[in-house]
Formats: structure tokens, sequence, C-alpha cells
């Protein structure tokens, strides 16, 4: 579904695969319901009947019924709260799910039984994609099946197709790809292996001539398992470290028998797609199946009956158990009631979690939280090493999940059995054999809270609780990653860095800040100054491709012009010359960069950087600093300082760069951020990496690139500051720039902000503790001059509850100042840290920096 809000007759948001009543019956509509689809133009989407017919229908015409979509480990919030205001409604996660289904027969639309069960079904064959299955000691997960299918042409001849999700196309089911019933019409597919032409040629003649069948359509008359592909995710001996003997000890990937392995079920507790019944899908009753659905035709008469044939999901009904963040258990909650948050800040917690506090050395560091209140951003969590069961009220920003945070409801677990020698294969396989349903020993997590054990439901269906070393807890993968593994025998490529991804967005901001720091006529009239005849071509490229020509028509008035030296720190601005060269620093990022070191730059490499030296000179904005040196011309030091109605206000940030000579400037320089191991904001990592189009470590296209004939090193900086350093940075994660103005973004956006400003702080401490060398005077001076305004900007947020990132150049409230009330638990952190800041600025005597201790704010039990 597409992220535009669609809405129901009741005013609920309608997403991808909701299951929706007709309140109009629609012409050429089969039934009284469907699944949503797609979202159209005119508040209109598509629904898929059960039988496959698509319809399009008014969203106010449909109500939503079933969600069968929410998974365990879904975190959900009222269905309600997506058209209203989610900053105060309660959220949880979902620890439980059922799904009973009504099945139909596909010859006639006749009802067969109400109620079934998920785990008494199956998709196709013996085994599905996804399923969880135990060889042994071994626990691994379906990620490939083979399917052969016997196609019946309507001239009678049959033939045998192997492989065939590869190489047939379903012409009646595009819910699941890959996936064939009895009856169904199917075609063949061409792919880069196979061509449409040699599919039937090319498969087994059961009966018939094999002469071409290209375009001709036929129907499955069979489909047989003929083998799986499994990624192996666990030993009871081994636990889950994939470690040399792991992989040496562990069964084959290929099982072409697959009844060597025992389904391990997770019904109701999947977090793959694969896994979720949806109307519409095709399915059989499984042979070991004895249905208690009330059957439909014949109350005697026996479910195998009913497997000859496929059967059709007619309707879906949905219940889930949900654990709030306030501690309370609600159990079976109709899945329409709930909507899935699509993102989850990180300073959210659920009870159960096990947190460390990150600046305790007192024993007391590992604790289980208990509750959490969103709107406070406090939890409550008990300590694990404390003698007594005692209870904490704690800011979150004070949290961070512990090292097994890979531990949620409905997590996969093996029991981990001492062994007095290491397993090899072949006693792998036969155990396999000897202990073939023994499922005792791989279970699911039901219950985190009691903070000590932890609650397994095992497959034999026992439960116990044992302690997190006695067991393993399978990371949860996607298909793709595990299947991508075994074919290329190492693990799958990391995913992308940020993305900026908005080049509209990306021209305005950057026009924002220049007229900011100096004003656009100055900086194209300095620019065109420049000497040397090339220099000026590059100066005016860099100049109008971060600004419009009517952008920079006629003067700046006095309003403008006072408005751009408030937002720089009024008259108070530093005498610390902005651009310099001097001897390379011993700590520079890349100065024993390995590729580069000796390297000697041509004629025109030199030239190249001696333009951009020159523009950095003539035109960096007030807010920036540079130092280039003389001893090694490809590396460069940019300071930054945080702007007003920021969260980054006030504070300093360091970038080193290198112009490579081997490939500058075909390629964009490299830029690394002194972080301190510090995650301030989605594009800037604790790495140092800096995730932005123009410098290649995201993708992008047009404008948003870097040319080697237009772009600048000034071009990048002023990029940095204006669309990374931003005063909402939460929507500069991938994806999340559609969230802006909605409940969703609304919810976020103000803890990130709060999480920013702390860690802005705490990067003011390092800083002035080991200063960047060539900049320690700066960063003294810098304090010196705005030390007194931090701790103003600490005191509105302390005793007056601003919101982070709204305050003046002189850290004053403005309009905005008030209209959220910065959180409770914000204060508490800022609490502890403003002290320390005092203290430091004191050291280096900053100006009017008088913190009162008094101010610190005391929060009633």
């Amino acid at each position: 579904m597409a992220r535009v809000k669609i809405l129901d007759a009741a005013g609920q948001r309608i997403y991808g695969y909701d299951l929706v009543k007709f309140n109009k019956t629609p012409s050429g509509a089969h039934g009284d319901r469907g699944l949503a689809t797609k979202s159209l133009r005119d508040k209109t989407i598509r629904v898929r009947c059960a039988d496959g017919t698509m319809v399009v229908v008014k969203a106010c015409d449909v109500t939503v019924v079933d969600r069968s979509a929410v998974c365990r480990t879904s975190v959900v919030t009222s269905s309600s709260a997506t058209t209203a205001d989610t900053d105060s409604s309660p959220s949880g996660v979902v620890t439980g799910t059922t799904t009973a289904l009504d099945l139909v027969r596909l010859s006639t639309g006749e009802v067969v039984a109400r109620g079934v069960s998920t785990s008494e079904v199956q998709r196709d064959g013996e085994l599905s994609l996804g399923d969880y299955v135990v060889m042994g000691p071994w626990l691994g997960q379906v990620v490939e099946v083979s399917l052969d299918v016997d196609v019946l042409f309507d001239d009678g001849a049959v033939c045998r197709v192997t492989q065939a999700t590869r190489k047939l196309r379903t012409l009646d089911n595009d819910l699941g790809c890959g996936v064939f019933y009895l009856g169904q019409r199917v075609v063949a597919s061409s792919s880069s292996v196979f061509e449409e032409n040699v599919v039937f040629k090319a498969a087994r003649w059961l009966k018939g001539r094999p002469y071409s069948r290209k375009d001709e359509e036929g129907t499955v008359a069979k489909v047989v398992v003929s083998g799986v592909h499994v990624y192996w995710l666990a030993s009871s001996q081994l636990g889950t470290e994939r470690t040399r003997h792991f992989e040496a000890s562990a069964p084959s990937a290929c099982q072409c028998n697959i009844q060597n392995l025992s389904l391990f079920s997770c019904s109701g507790d999947a977090h793959l797609m694969h896994q979720v019944w949806v109307v519409g899908e095709r399915c059989v009753f499984r042979r070991s199946s004895t249905s208690s659905a009330q059957q439909e035709d014949d109350p005697n008469k026996s479910t195998s009956a009913a497997a000859a044939e496929p059967l059709c999901v007619a309707n879906t009904s949905t219940t889930v158990d949900v654990l709030w963040q306030d501690g309370t258990q609600q159990y079976g909650v109709p899945s329409a009631s709930l909507a899935s948050l699509e993102v989850w800040n990180q300073h959210e917690f659920v009870p159960g979690q096990r947190v460390v506090h990150r600046d305790r050395d007192d024993g007391q560091c590992l604790g289980v939280v208990r509750s959490f209140n969103y709107k406070d951003q406090t939890a409550c969590v008990s300590w694990i090493q404390a003698s007594k069961e005692d209870e904490e009220t704690l800011s979150a920003y004070h949290l961070d999940l512990s090292s097994d945070n890979h531990l949620s409801y409905g997590s996969v677990v093996v029991r981990l059995r001492p062994t007095d020698s290491s397993p090899t294969r072949e006693d792998g396989e036969e155990e396999a054999h000897r202990e073939e349903e023994d499922l005792s020993w791989v279970g699911k997590i039901v219950d985190l809270h009691d903070g000590r054990y932890i609650q397994v439901k095992w497959g034999d269906g026992n439960t116990s609780k044992v302690l997190l070393h006695e067991i393993a807890v399978v990371k949860p993968q996607s298909i793709e990653e595990m299947l991508h593994e075994i074919r290329e025998d190492g693990p799958a490529p990391a995913a992308d860095a940020r993305s900026m991804g908005w080049a509209n967005t990306v021209t305005q901001t950057v026009i924002r800040l220049v007229r900011i720091a100096k004003g656009m006529r100055s900086l194209l009239s300095r620019g065109a100054a420049l000497s040397g005849g090339d220099v000026d071509d590059l100066a005016m490229e860099s100049a109008d491709a971060v600004a419009p020509e009517s952008d920079i028509q006629g003067g700046d008035s006095a309003q403008q012009r006072k408005t751009e030296a408030d937002a720089i720190g009024g008259e108070d601005k530093s005498l610390f010359p902005h651009f310099d060269v001097q001897q390379s620093p011993p700590d520079h990022h890349y100065l024993n960069n390995m590729a580069e070191q000796g390297a000697r730059g041509g004629t025109k490499w030199i030239k190249r950087v001696q333009k951009e030296w020159k523009i950095l000179e003539d035109s960096i904005p007030d807010t920036m600093y540079v130092r280039a040196f003389e001893d090694r011309m490809d590396l460069l030091r940019v300071a930054m300082v945080g702007a007003s109605g920021t969260p980054y206000q006030d504070g300093l940030f360091f970038f080193d760069l290198q112009l490579p000579p081997s490939s500058y400037p075909e390629s964009p320089p490299l830029v690394n951020y002194r972080s301190f191991g510090l995650r301030l904001n989605p594009n800037l990592y604790e790495s140092g990496t800096v995730c932005l189009s123009l410098l290649d470590t995201f993708g992008g296209e047009g404008a948003e690139l870097w040319s080697p004939t237009t772009s600048t090193v000034l071009q990048v900086v002023v990029s940095i500051q204006g669309l990374v350093l931003t005063s909402q940075p939460y929507y500069n994660e991938a994806g999340y720039a559609t969230q802006v103005g909605t409940p969703q973004g609304r919810r976020n956006e103000l803890p990130y902000n709060e999480n920013a400003y702390l860690l802005t702080l705490r990067t003011m401490l390092h800083l002035l503790r080991r200063p960047p060398a060539g900049f320690e005077a700066y960063v003294r001076e810098h304090f010196c001059r705005r030390g007194r305004h931090v701790l103003r900007a600490c005191n509105a947020y302390l005793t007056d509850g601003c919101t982070v990132g709204t305050l003046d150049g002189e850290a004053r409230p403005t309009e905005v100042s008030r209209e959220r009330p910065c959180s409770t638990g914000f204060r508490l952190a800022l609490g502890n840290i403003v002290p320390s800041l005092d203290e430091v600025f004191k050291e280096i005597g900053a100006d009017g920096c008088h913190y009162n201790r008094s101010n610190k704010m005391k929060l009633d039990k």
C-alpha cells in the first residue's frame, strides 16, 4: 500500500493486506469481503476477492475487519491513534497471535470448515518457505523449496516440470509467487536461464507429445516437494555462533529427503510475510492434521477427505496478545483494533527487555524493564545484580539495550546440552534418526517479564523457566540473507548507508544556510572576483549549484541582515581565522592513508586543490573554520558550529577530508566525522562515516551526486551543515521523510532531538578534553564565548521545559518553544550532564558561566 493515508468508513487507516468488508457490494465482486492490495487515486483501493477477482472501490465504502499481517513482535498502538494523537497513545508489543481460517472448495465455493487453525493447513507440499525444521540436534529454516509440478494440457497431455517455481508462471493467484495448487492455471515463464519455448520441451512427458507449447496454458494436476534448502541456525550442542566447527558439523543445506526433517511449528508467531495467511490463498490440510474446526458439509466427515482437493481461504479472524508499555497484558485483542507502528524509536522500551545503564560502574548495570512511560521518557527498571529486587525510575536516555537485546517475545531458542565431545556431521545424521520426533530442546520465548528467568514453550508442548546461559537464541534473518549466504558461502553485503534523498530540499536548505552566513550576493561577488580564468567558472558553478537565480536577485534588507546575524550568535563572533594553512596534524584521520601516502598529484590536481582553497578562503560561511596543510595538500580539517533552532546549537563538529591525488576530482573527497563513538545524527555514524549522496556514500541522481566539473569542497561542507545538522534530524533516516507532519513522525521527532542534544553536550565535553590538533585555541575560545549560552539553553530546558531545538541565537525561548514541553526523562539526563559542563566551562574561564545548582530538577517520587 502507498504511504498516503487511506481511511475506511469508520475513519480507520487501511494498510496493505488488510481484510476489508464491502459496505456496498461492488459490481463484479464475489463475496462480501476481500484483501486490500493497493491504494489508488481519489481515495480508492484495489481489493482482491477470495476467487482472485480484482475490484476497485472507494475506501469509504469498506470497513477493516481483520489484520492477519500483525505478527508476534510487531509494535502496535490503537488503530484510532493513527488518525489522532499518537504522541500520547499507548503502545505495546505483540506477544502472541492466533489466526482462524474459513475454508471453501475451489470448485464449488462450498464452505468446508470455519475457524481452522493455521497449524492444520499448508500451502504446498510438506514444507513451506520460512518453516523451521529440526534434524537431530540441529535447527534450521527453509529458505528455498523445490517443487515438481505435473501440468495437464487441454488435449490430455501431461508433463512434469522440475524446479517449477522458476519455470512456471501462475495466472489466477498473484498473492503467492511460486505457490502452486491443484486446478491452478499456469504457463511457461521466461527467465535468464529458461526460455518460454524450452520449459515444456525440457520437461519429462508422462503423456502426449513434447512439441512446443510456448504460449499454451495448462492446469496443475499434482504438486510434489522434491527437496528443500535449509539454512542451519543452531545446534543444541554448539549454540548459534557460526564458527568454523559449526559450519563443518552442520548437515548439508540441500535436503532431498524431507522425511528426515521434523517441522517445528511457529504458527501465529511469524516474523516473515511468507507465514502470514490472507484471504485468497490456496491450501490443503496437513496429512497429520485432525481438524478441530467446525465442518460445514458433514459433521461426521473426516478432515482427510477434504484434503483431496485444494481449498481457498475465504475469511481470516485474528486475535493478538499485547504487552503494553505500562506493564499490563491484554489477551485476545481483535487485530482490526490495532495498527502497527512503522518505526519504534531507539529510546522506547517494553517490559521484559534487558537494559544496561551507560554511566554506571557500581555493579548494578544490568536490569530488566518493568514498565515504560512514553510521554515522560522514563523507565522503571529492576537490577538483576542487586541483592534485592529494588526498582528504580530512570531516564530512557541513560539506558541501552544489553548485548542480548535479540531476546524478544516469540524468539526461537534451543536448549543447550552439555557434551563431552564435539559432534561431527556423521554423528549429527545418526542422532537425527534417533531423535527424529524429539522437539523438547527447541522452543520459543513466551515471557520475559520475570527478569532473572525466561519462560519458554518447547516444541513438545511443555513450558519451563530457564536462565539465559541455558539457551541459545536464534537471531532473526531474512530469507534473502540466508539464501545469499548459502549460495555465496559468505554473509550478504551490508545495507547501504542512510540517504538524504531529496534534491529540492537540498537546494533550499543550502540556500538558507549560505544566506544566513554571508548573503548570496556577497558569496557570488567574491566568487566572481577570483583570479584565474577557470577559477571563475568553478566558483560560479559552485554557487549556482546551491542557489537559483531567483534567490540572489536584489539586496538584503536590514531586517534580513539582522536575522542572519542573530542566527549565528549576534555580534558574539570568533576572531579565529576562518581559513588558514598550517602543518598537517598528527591526529588527522587520513594522515596515514596507505593508498595515498607518498602520492604526488600532477599539475592538474595541484591546480584544482589550489582552486578549492581559494573558494573556501573567500566563501566559507561564518559558522565554519577550515585548515589546509602545506605539507599535505590532499588533507583538510573543517570545524562547524551548530546553528540555533537545532538540537546542535552551539556545538562544535569536526570533519577530516582528503582529496586523493589518484582519484580527485573524478571521485568526491573522503570525509570522516570525529564522533567520539556517539551517533547524534542518522547521517553521522559512530565509525565517522558521513552518509551523503554527494559523497557517493548513498545512491542518488542528478544534482544529488558529485560532479567532477561543478562540485566543490565548499558544496560538500555546506551541504553537511545545511542538510545533516538540521532542526529535525529524525527525518534524515532513509524513508522517514514521508512521516513529516504525521502522528508517527511527531511521536519520534521529539525524542530524537532530545537525545541528539544530550549527545551534542557530551561531544562538547570530549572536545574540551581532547581538542583536535590545530584547533585547541579555537575550541577553548568558542566555549569561552558561547559557554554561557549553552548553560542558558540548558536552564531553559530544565526550568521552563522548552522544546529542544527551538531557541534563538541567544539561547532564549521563541514562540514555538513551549508548544511541546521536553520530557521528564530528558530533564533527568540533562541535569546529570550540566554540572560537568559548568565545571569545565569555569576551568577554561568561560564568560558568565554561573550555573545555579538549585535549578537542577528534582522529581517527586
